[in-house]
């Protein structure tokens, strides 16, 4: 008997799970960002914003949402304008890309007037999402230009932000500013969290330091300025993961032959003393020397350039030795698609991928000798 009702309840809860399955479900919204205010004038406002498909919660919602069929944005004078009771300037029916980003121009505004606007989008399952809701004063305003510069000190669960705000060319008045930033929106608003200051900025380099990170989180932050003409944001965002170094410079370049390099850039580098390493192809051994104490380690074969870390680089045991990269002696340790970490001459980590290597230079092939590279150095300042 015991075992006959074990089994009943077994059939229940599959049948009860079955009839899920077919249960009626709603249709997941579009996702989209708040409005970033570009310019304003007297009778029109620029504006940017960016839409991209449902964050689908499983194959049934995602089909029965379809794809975007219309997005764009709707103002008005009422605060929180819909389509119904608002104007709409349609951005577009579908998307190439999730998420998409666009920018665009209205006009025929009235002069001295406050308006609201939002972000709105549609799909082919019926669900349509506004975001949230950004104000701006028509008038002969000029906004202030804001970009994030860096990021740096990058500790466990904190770092520091380092922006701009230029007023040189700007008649808007600002009432306050700062940085915004957040774990999962790619482009931060001040609805978000942020590090606010009173009052007109301060000439010169500004800084917010942020704290209560998560480490191993990745961060997108903004700058902001609020005016009486509506927010004004940097038009890019900067990200970072704490506990983990920005980027200072990700790139893939050609080395070539008998060249010195700055591995800070990526660049072929002539002045003295900003050299990390000098390629040498032929004639004496063949190979990278390490410059002006820039370090080197070779990682054994094998390593996943993408998925080396920064901390997996700090404890490695860094050498100035010459690195053979000869193409018929047994030593080579340059072989395609070889990892190396390294140590910049101003003590930035990094490393570097080679992609391939040209053969050895001779009098009648003077072109081959070359080697790309791809690098990955970070501003662990």
């Amino acid at each position: 008997m015991k075992r006959f009702t074990i089994y009943l309840i077994a059939c229940l809860a599959f049948m009860l799970d079955a009839c899920n399955l077919f249960a009626p479900v709603d249709p997941l919204t579009p996702q989209v960002s708040e409005v970033t205010i570009l310019a304003v004038t007297n009778t029109s406002v620029k504006v940017s914003a960016s839409v991209s498909d449902p964050d689908a919660k499983n194959s049934r919602q995602e089909k029965k949402s379809g794809k975007i069929q219309d997005y764009g944005f709707v103002y008005g004078i009422l605060d929180d304008p819909t389509i119904e009771n608002g104007y709409v300037e349609q951005g577009g029916q579908t998307i190439a890309a999730s998420p998409t980003n666009w920018e665009d121009q209205i006009t025929r505004l009235s002069s001295q007037e406050k308006y609201y606007i939002r972000v709105y989008a549609k799909n082919e399952g019926g669900g349509i999402i506004y975001g949230p809701t950004a104000t701006f004063t028509t008038g002969n305003f000029v906004l202030p230009i804001l970009a994030i510069v860096n990021v740096s000190n990058i500790q466990q669960t904190s770092a520091v932000i380092n922006y701009s705000i230029s007023t040189a060319n700007s008649n808007a008045t600002i009432t306050n500013y700062g940085i915004c930033y957040s774990a999962t929106n790619q482009m931060p608003t001040v609805g978000d969290t942020k590090v606010q200051n009173a009052g007109a900025p301060n000439t010169g380099a500004l800084a917010a330091p942020i704290d209560k990170l998560s480490a191993g989180t990745t961060y997108y932050v903004r700058a902001f300025a609020t005016t009486n003409a509506g927010v004004a944001y940097s038009r890019t965002a900067a990200s970072f993961t704490a506990g983990q170094p920005a980027v200072l410079k990700d790139t893939t370049f050609v080395m070539n032959y008998s060249n010195t390099y700055d591995l800070e850039t990526g660049d072929l580098q002539s002045r003295n003393g900003m050299e990390d390493l000098y390629w040498y192809p032929y004639g004496q051994p063949a190979g990278i020397y390490p410059k002006n104490a820039a370090k080197f380690f070779v990682m054994p074969t094998g390593t996943d350039y993408k998925a080396l870390k920064y901390s997996d680089l700090l404890p490695l045991n860094y050498s100035t030795d010459f690195i053979d990269g000869s193409y018929t002696t047994k030593n080579n340790k340059l072989f395609n698609g070889t990892v190396v970490a390294y140590v910049t001459n101003v003590g930035h980590y990094g490393k570097m991928r080679i992609n391939s290597k040209g053969t050895d230079r001779t009098d009648t092939d003077v072109y081959s000798g070359n080697m790309e590279v791809s690098i990955t150095t970070y501003n662990n300042d």
